[in-house]
């Protein structure tokens, strides 16, 4: 154990007379932020936060959109169950979509029957199969990368 442990150390390269510093592995610069924590602990990288991110802002929307894409990536939504969670008194918790179930970020978006039938007419649009995510970053990636592709292959005329 010992050996092993000299072994480590002596492989870093230490030097004598230079001074020891903090760095943060998870930023470019070595700089510690509560957001790289953050995103780390989520298990998620800062650079493909970020690049999710960039792709949202640099689509060609109108900008109500992109905000509502922002507010679903940061999980910040007024849905039904964090609105009963903050004591807010509702009729029911219910989806009003398809009244089978709790009103949720990932119902309302991703499980939701009528919404399912959303995506499935946007996928027979794109002329793509689509995969089911059930985070809202993971399905807008695939949804720009198939949106792109069809825009490359001119398969969808506007």
């Amino acid at each position: 154990m010992d050996e092993q442990f000299f072994q480590l150390i002596n492989s870093k390269g230490l030097r004598k007379g230079c001074l020891d510093i903090w760095k943060w592995k998870e930023d470019d610069k070595g700089v510690f932020s509560v957001n790289s924590a953050y995103y780390k602990m989520q298990g998620n990288s800062n650079e493909e936060v970020d690049n999710v991110f960039k792709m949202l802002w640099n689509i060609r929307v109108v900008p109500k959109a992109q905000l509502l894409g922002w507010r679903i990536f940061l999980d910040k939504l007024p849905t039904k169950d964090k609105l009963s969670d903050r004591g807010i008194q509702l009729q029911h918790n219910l989806c009003e979509l398809c009244l089978a179930s709790e009103e949720s970020e990932k119902h309302l978006f991703f499980s939701c029957r009528v919404t399912q039938k959303v995506w499935n007419m946007c996928d027979r649009w794109l002329g793509a199969s689509s995969v089911y995510h059930i985070k809202a970053k993971e399905k807008f990636k695939h949804f720009n990368i198939v949106t792109m592709m069809c825009a490359m292959f001119s398969k969808c005329a506007r």
